[in-house]
């Protein structure tokens, strides 16, 4: 397996490479990685390409159209410096990568959420060859996506776990702490909250993620890359765990105890968890408390031995082989080629020529291998030295590190790489009427007679709701709204089976399309005779997203909430773009069940509510399986800005209720529609002023 370390900082790119990553990823661009100037990255790139390690780009943020030329330019730098691949967090970012660099890998970063067969594949008509798969897949799901695919699969081993799933968190954007979308992540989730009166409580920490003891049973499942993620913080613990995790990897084992308790001291015994691959989400919460002050003691005198071992070592791992050529009355000939096929060569005095110190093939040949403290290990030499050779003193030795000096200059060279253009996408047609009406309700028992009599365009409701709701179903299709079945926005294969048939049965009674929040739900939808409209879990942030939607089949898409009326206002307008314009904005959909945790039984149906320190109260409510999805304390407001909307090319407009009652929904649906001038309390405008920075 290929260890591959996050390198923060340039000394984490040192500590990564001398202590056998194979390779490592540096965040350019983006609000999290002012760490690495353009300088810095081509100098952490050139460090890298001569040690061979191979170093990969990553952009830890979603695009806007206003930003893409930014973006794609700083892909085709990344290309011109010898970055061996970009990482994308973005749908969008792909397809602009692929443009502007075209023979340079795409790998798909965690964030974009891909947690199933389907979803992998789609990327993959793409053109990405890696996946970075989601921290909360088990073992036996890991098994089955890489049975099934063709692309490579990462998996982090070791790093920080977050109570979101990966791209389904807004909780630092909605509390003005920086978005996770726009890597600027403060993790706001690890401050003490409240579910069930306890403000002493942190329901939302988790535990780090370890995954190390399970390397053999990784590999065996056909893992390609073991990533160490961020999280390390400094770069002498990302030194140790990538110093134990490349020795098992290359060892083809398991880490020892005394591994495992160096890793312990490394990290200050901060507690860590590999449940998730055995399926057990509740296992990975916790990792609130702060670490004794013995333990950092132990910790700081750990990571002082990790710092003295790689800033004074040179790991050798370029295998190269040396060759010399005497011939009594010649020039004396030397060179040496790298496992890469690089080669240099070299013309020294005349054998013989001038008094000098005799030489033999095994002395020449030991004088060669002495590479100690170069990035080469010498493999093999061929020394062809017939008796009787001499040579002026040192001679041997100085074209030993020419050569090495020559070497060094072919590997740093950059390899050229295509360059491409970026092509923007069509900005099609924009709707010349106002938006059409949609209602989605997390419940039956929020529907009435005196909703359906206001005609909706739309009616959504979560696929398991759908069996509990024909009767108020056939009076809104009697009304003329489509109906539209919720598809939850994670989608295990094992729970296909089930969702299949509620789809199936969805469409017997008229449901004619369906609301997804991940790539991999088209074809689902699609399969079982449903139109798919894409949901605001594929923050969709762009016209390069867009375009990849339409590609995919998607009948509309929901503009993420983080985008300003301007910046939906340039999207391409393929198919028609939906925006949600009341209701309390989703803030995370989390793993394991926080309701289940704080109430110690399943309390899902009943859901519950979060609260902060600010006074912020969330409403938490159950999304498909135990799942949770936590909604923010205020409620968007945007209905009564049509013209707005409608100059911004906004098709439709969608109402989110969550916890409101059968009446309020009528009510506000009423004043949505202009019947009526009733206001909620606790009102916004959310993003849609200025968007997110």
């Amino acid at each position: 397996m290929e260890v591959l370390a996050c390198a923060e900082s340039a000394e984490a790119v040192i500590a990564a490479v001398q202590s056998g990553a194979d390779s490592i990823y540096i965040r350019f661009g983006g609000r999290g990685a002012q760490g690495f100037t353009e300088s810095a990255l081509a100098n952490a790139l050139r460090y890298c390409r001569v040690r061979g390690c191979r170093a990969y780009a990553e952009l830890d943020t979603l695009v806007s159209d206003g930003e893409a030329a930014a973006a794609a330019a700083l892909v085709r730098r990344a290309a011109q410096l010898g970055a061996d691949a970009i990482i994308a967090q973005d749908l969008g970012f792909i397809s602009i990568s692929r443009s502007v660099a075209p023979d340079l890998p795409v790998f798909a970063g965690e964030r974009l959420g891909l947690h199933n067969l389907a979803g992998i594949e789609a990327v993959r008509q793409l053109g990405v060859t890696r996946v970075f798969l989601p921290q909360e897949l088990s073992l036996a799901e890991i098994r089955a996506l890489a049975a099934r695919t063709r692309a490579e699969l990462a998996v982090c081993v070791q790093g920080k776990l977050c109570p979101a799933r990966a791209g389904q968190c807004w909780l630092g954007a909605l509390t003005g702490e920086g978005s996770a979308n726009r890597g600027a992540c403060s993790r706001p989730c690890e401050k003490r909250m409240s579910l069930g009166g306890r403000m002493d409580d942190y329901p939302l920490a988790t535990r780090d993620a370890r995954l190390i003891s399970r390397l053999p049973e990784l590999a065996a499942a056909g893992v390609r890359c073991a990533v160490i993620g961020r999280g390390t913080g400094r770069a002498e613990r990302l030194a140790g765990a990538v110093r134990i995790t490349s020795l098992c990897s290359r060892e083809e084992r398991a880490p020892t105890e005394r591994e495992l308790e160096e890793l312990d001291v490394l990290f200050a015994r901060r507690e860590s968890t590999d449940a998730y691959l055995d399926g057990d989400a509740r296992a990975a919460a916790g990792g609130a408390g702060e670490s004794e002050r013995d333990d950092l003691r132990a910790a700081e005198r750990a990571m002082s031995a990790e710092r003295r071992g790689y800033a004074n070592r040179e790991l050798r791992r370029v295998k190269v082989d040396f060759f010399i050529a005497a011939k009594p009355g010649m020039p004396l000939l030397a060179g040496v080629q790298d496992s890469d096929g690089n080669r240099a060569e070299l013309k020294g005095p005349v054998v013989g020529d001038v008094p000098g110190v005799a030489f033999t093939a095994a002395s020449a040949a030991g004088e060669l291998r002495r590479t100690k403290g170069t990035p080469y290990h010498c493999d093999r030499v061929a020394a062809l030295v017939p008796p009787g050779c001499k040579a002026p003193p040192d001679t041997i030795a100085r074209m030993r590190g020419k050569l090495i000096h020559e070497l060094t200059a072919r590997r740093a060279a950059v390899p050229p790489r295509a360059a491409g253009t970026l092509t923007v996408p069509a900005p099609g047609t924009p709707p010349d009427a106002p938006p059409r009406l949609c209602l989605e309700v997390m419940s039956a028992a929020q529907l009435s007679p005196e909703l359906a009599e206001l005609r909706p365009d739309c009616l959504c409701l979560p696929i398991t709701e759908i069996p509990a709701a024909m009767g108020e179903l056939e009076r809104f299709a009697a009304a003329g709204a489509e109906l539209c079945a919720v598809m939850p926005r994670v989608i295990q294969d094992a729970e296909l089976p089930g969702l299949t048939e509620l789809l199936r049965r969805a469409r017997a009674v008229g449901v004619s399309s369906a609301l997804v929040g991940n790539l991999g739900h088209v074809a689902l939808a699609r399969m079982a005779g449903l139109e798919a409209r894409g949901d605001y879990g594929l923050n969709i942030f762009n016209s390069w997203a867009v375009e990849a939607a339409a590609a995919a089949g998607l009948l509309s898409v929901t503009a993420s909430f983080e985008l300003s009326l301007e910046q939906i206002k340039r999207l391409s307008k393929s198919v028609e773009v939906e925006i949600i314009g009341y209701g309390r904005l989703p803030v995370m959909l989390t793993e394991r069940c926080i309701i289940e945790a704080s109430a110690r039984r399943c309390a899902c149906e009943s859901g519950m509510k979060l609260s902060d320190a600010h006074g912020r109260v969330m409403p938490v409510l159950r999304e498909y399986v135990c799942r949770n999805a936590v909604y923010g304390p205020e409620k968007v407001f945007m209905a009564d800005r049509g013209a707005e909307l409608q100059e911004a090319g906004i098709a439709r407009l969608r109402l989110l209720f969550t916890n409101e009652g059968a009446r309020e929904v009528t009510e506000v649906t009423r004043a949505c529609m202009g019947l009526s001038a009733y206001r909620p309390n606790g009102l916004t405008s959310g993003f849609y002023n200025k968007g997110v920075e």
